[in-house]
């Protein structure tokens, strides 16, 4: 069983600049519960990061006292309560900058404080604060949700070693609140909450987080909860959208391979193999339960060991064997059932070699890639993308063995190779000649050259980007037969498995020039700079 979570949520929607502010808060979630929500209508403007005196012009509340209860209960005498509206709205517009910006805050512009977007920390009064405020940005509006999350984090003075992927309260927020985002059309043009909007968020609060639990987020199928298309028995919350069509299930299953080549003795090359498995299940009556084997030839061991697989909490159990996972779970369409990895796969399905040199104005490129062999030769995409960042690039001397070759954007050389490679060597080769312009302003340009160089040694260090993708295929051998889909109370099930391998930052370094690294500054001589 998945572990219990445990987060209250408060949600908060104010402009960033504009005449007025809307405040909704969705406060203390058990359980993904929500404790209550309220939205106001205040008014008031902001002048230079200033904030003028206010007055509540509108509001709209919904409080779920068990929540409230519960967070009181875990977290004992650390609880903060719920500040007034006023003073959570100062609180976050000073923690984002919006007042105070040019005055030095310790809590927020200390160089110790780590970074943990879009999760905030808003100071209180009486040195109390509010840990972890969602804070999300849409059509000048903020949205603020705050999850409950264990008392030993909360309370955690140094947070640098949290990562907000072990807090699933942090999820939860961001997808309430994206719902929240699409489900009422809010812009900070809007002078006044009207009856229409809020009765909008009313319905959907009341859907989406009935008794303070949050149970569905998906602006579409809360729609169809509150206004069912059609009249007779009631449809489950998993799938209100009435279903016409024979049954069907649809297993998923999308690879990324991502590699760095350098072609130097000194740098090893990169690669890393990792996928995902989704599911989207059309059937008639209550939900289902599920049944699938994954089978990944060779990449099991890892998963027996603890490693390489990561299940959602919508998977209930699941059985490992020699070359298979078997997995039972029931439908969370639109969201991954798992992700994997495959650390043993080190070797590229396309070697590359990547050539750039750079002579005043003109620049000769030479690219060649290999298909390794046993790769399937067939590709719904195959590009490589040679970029040349604020630069205007034109072509002189184009030369491919196969494809054609363009620019776009003006600053991007794109060889568009075709659907596959030639049959005989698995290979293909670019070498072309570009002439290079720099834009001084709107109305001028300048060829780069003489004493122009003095800068652009960095474009001799680039890289080479190829993006492929390949469908019915994946690069590891990850599949899942669909004779193996159980599917409970559905009998007559059309089960179908679709696969895709895609590239994923697919980089071909210059050979040529140095290889791009990072390095640690000691902290005495980062001070002598700083200093000087």
């Amino acid at each position: 069983m998945p572990p219990l979570l445990i987060s209250r949520q408060r949600s908060l929607v104010l402009p960033i600049a504009c005449s007025i502010t809307y405040n909704f808060i969705l406060n203390k979630v058990w359980n993904c519960d929500s404790r209550c929500v309220v939205s106001n209508a205040t008014e008031g403007y902001m002048d230079n990061h200033l904030l003028h005196n206010f007055s509540l012009h509108s509001s709209y509340t919904r409080h779920f006292s068990i929540v409230e209860a519960c967070s009181k209960s875990v977290c004992g005498d650390a609880y903060i309560g719920i500040p007034s509206d006023e003073s959570f709205v100062k609180a976050l517009r000073t923690e984002v900058a919006l007042i105070d910006a040019g005055t030095f805050v310790e809590s927020r512009d200390s160089a110790n404080k780590p970074i943990l977007y879009p999760t905030f920390e808003i100071v209180l009064k009486e040195n109390k604060s509010l840990w972890p405020v969602v804070v999300l940005e849409n059509q000048g509006l903020l949205y603020c949700a705050l999850p409950l999350i264990q008392q030993e984090v909360v309370t955690q003075k140094d947070k640098a070693d949290i990562t907000l992927a072990d807090l699933p309260g942090v999820s939860l927020a961001v997808e309430a609140l994206n719902g929240l985002v699409q489900c009422a059309p809010l812009t900070s043009s809007m002078t006044s909450l009207n009856t229409a909007l809020t009765m909008q968020v009313h319905q959907f609060v009341n859907t989406c987080m009935s008794f303070g639990r949050v149970t569905c987020s998906n602006p579409f199928l809360v729609s169809q909860l509150i206004n069912p298309s059609g009249k007779g028995k009631a449809k489950p919350l998993w799938n209100p959208v009435p279903h016409k069509a024979k049954s069907q299930v649809i297993i998923h299953i999308k690879e990324e391979v991502r590699c760095m080549q350098f072609n130097h003795n000194e740098v090893r090359d990169a690669m890393d193999v990792y996928g995902s498995v989704t599911c989207k299940s059309e059937v008639e009556g209550t939900a289902p339960e599920i049944c699938i084997t994954l089978i990944q030839p060779g990449g099991n061991d890892q998963n027996i060991n603890g490693g390489g697989l990561t299940v959602s909490s919508a998977v209930s159990s699941i059985e490992y064997t020699a070359t298979t996972s078997r997995l039972r779970f029931r439908p969370c369409n639109n969201q991954p059932l798992c992700h994997y990895t495959l650390p043993h796969l080190t070797k590229p399905p396309i070697y590359g070699e990547f050539k750039l040199r750079l002579n005043k104005s003109l620049v000769t490129v030479y690219l060649q890639l290999q298909l390794q062999a046993g790769i399937r030769n067939h590709f719904q995409q195959l590009e490589a993308h040679i970029p040349f960042y604020g630069l205007q690039v034109s072509i002189v001397k184009p030369s491919s063995s196969v494809g054609s070759v363009s620019v776009q954007s003006g600053s991007t050389l794109v060889w568009n190779v075709g659907s596959k490679f030639p049959t005989k060597l698995l290979n293909a080769t670019l070498s072309t000649v570009c002439k290079l312009r720099r834009k001084i302003d709107s109305s001028a340009e300048q060829e780069v050259g003489g004493k122009d160089m003095n800068g652009w040694e960095q474009f001799t260090s680039s890289c080479a980007l190829v993006l492929f993708k390949m469908a019915d295929y994946t690069y590891s051998g990850t599949r899942v037969d669909p004779q193996s889909i159980m599917v409970s109370s559905a009998p007559k099930v059309r089960c179908t498995v679709t696969t895709e391998c895609v590239s994923s930052q697919y980089k071909i370094w210059n050979s040529e020039a140095e290889v791009p690294s990072v390095t640690d500054m000691p902290v005495q001589d980062l001070q002598k700079l700083l200093i000087e």
